[in-house]
């Protein structure tokens, strides 16, 4: 073999071998480019999303502005008042919650929850026990709103044949009943006024004993109404 066609193979093998080193630079480039660009855009996506991350400082304020609503809360609750007309005045008194077997009831200074029998309490004024309140507590699986009612004018009649119905639209108005009915008996200086309601599941009735010295029917009647 000559030196001539020796040299002529060993050179287009270096322009072979130089022809494949360039290739794979550029493939190397090209991966290294790509590789950079995905770096890149990565980052540029992290940091988006960090971005959207609240910070510890958003997160106090709005564990700070969360506890700040439930004092209020607390306060408004423990402020709970009945604002009721007395003897041509109205009057506001702040209210306790009582618990009897089956229901919660809010009661003004002054007043005291006394046990009767299963389902009804009377509620006594303290400086005279007979302006009181006769409660009866039941649910709507007990009896309908129509017989209650019905029992209630009943017992009305036995009361006094003049009994009457008694607006207690004004009393009611902010109480979030489902039904209400009411009567009223006079005699002379004393009454005696039956309210009957439906209240979610609940069904009450009311039987008031009061006169125009105490005139606490109002008040007692929207003490009646917080029953839960």
């Amino acid at each position: 073999m000559s030196k001539t066609f020796k040299g002529i193979i060993t050179l287009f093998l270096s322009i072979i071998v130089l022809a494949a080193c360039n290739t794979t630079e550029d493939s190397t480039s090209e991966e290294n480019s790509a590789t950079v660009t995905e770096q890149t855009e990565g980052k540029e996506v992290n940091e988006s999303v960090d971005t959207e991350e609240p910070s510890a400082e958003d997160s106090q304020q709005e564990e700070t502005d969360s506890t700040q609503e439930g004092k209020s809360a607390a306060a408004e609750e423990s402020t709970d008042s009945i604002t009721f007309s007395s003897k041509g005045e109205s009057k506001t008194e702040e209210v306790t919650s009582v618990s009897s077997e089956q229901y919660t009831i809010k009661v003004i200074p002054g007043f005291t929850l006394t046990p009767e029998e299963p389902g009804k309490e009377m509620l006594y004024f303290d400086e005279d026990d007979s302006i009181s309140m006769r409660i009866e507590a039941m649910t709507t699986n007990d009896t309908a709103f129509e017989d209650l009612v019905a029992g209630t004018e009943e017992t009305m009649t036995a009361v006094s044949s003049e009994y009457e119905q008694y607006d207690i639209s004004t009393i009611i108005e902010n109480a979030n009943l489902e039904n209400a009915a009411a009567y009223i008996a006079n005699f002379g200086t004393e009454e005696v006024i039956s309210v009957v309601f439906e209240k979610e599941d609940k069904l009450v009735r009311l039987t008031v004993y009061d006169n125009e010295e105490a005139d606490l029917s109002e008040a007692m009647i929207k003490m009646g109404l917080t029953i839960e």
